[in-house]
């Protein structure tokens, strides 16, 4: 009996499921400008919660029961790029540059996913996904659930 392929799981907190990257065309955000379909995915559940609260302007009354924490898995077949290299940190602060970055990798079109590191948690990365690229229609939602917020999490929204 072969052993089955290795995956690689990625995980997203949305209020779709969907890898559509509609979103990238509406908003710029940290790798990309609008008006490219982009899906942002994490290494882990907890980096996909931490990149959503980070960016939260609700209180923990206001969050939206809607949203839901997807498990999303990519044959290893599927090639991922490396966006930054080395000690280069420049893209932290200059959000000119990591847009540029991500936007020359959407355009090269070489892979459908791009691993980048986070700007929030240190030595932990988060991928791109390019729903463009001829690759991506191998990458799939696999699971989903509920994304439930730990108030003691949300406390920082209230300013406590």
């Amino acid at each position: 009996m072969a052993a089955a392929e290795p995956k690689l799981e990625l995980w997203r907190i949305s209020n779709f499921r969907s890898l559509s990257g509609e979103g990238g065309l509406l908003y710029s955000a940290r790798w990309h400008t609008a008006g490219k379909p982009i899906v942002y995915l994490a290494a882990s559940p907890a980096g996909a919660m931490i990149e959503v609260l980070v960016h939260l302007e609700l209180t923990e009354d206001e969050l939206p029961f809607a949203y839901t924490l997807l498990r999303v898995e990519t044959p290893a077949s599927v090639a991922v790029d490396e966006l930054v290299s080395g000690k280069r940190d420049d893209w932290k602060t200059d959000l000119n540059i990591s847009r540029s970055l991500g936007d020359a990798w959407l355009k090269a079109g070489k892979t459908a996913l791009a691993r980048v590191p986070s700007a929030i948690l240190p030595n932990t990365f988060n991928y791109l996904l390019n729903p463009l690229h001829r690759d991506a229609k191998h990458i799939r939602i696999v699971d989903s659930s509920r994304a439930n917020f730990d108030p003691r999490l949300l406390r920082h929204l209230r300013g406590g």
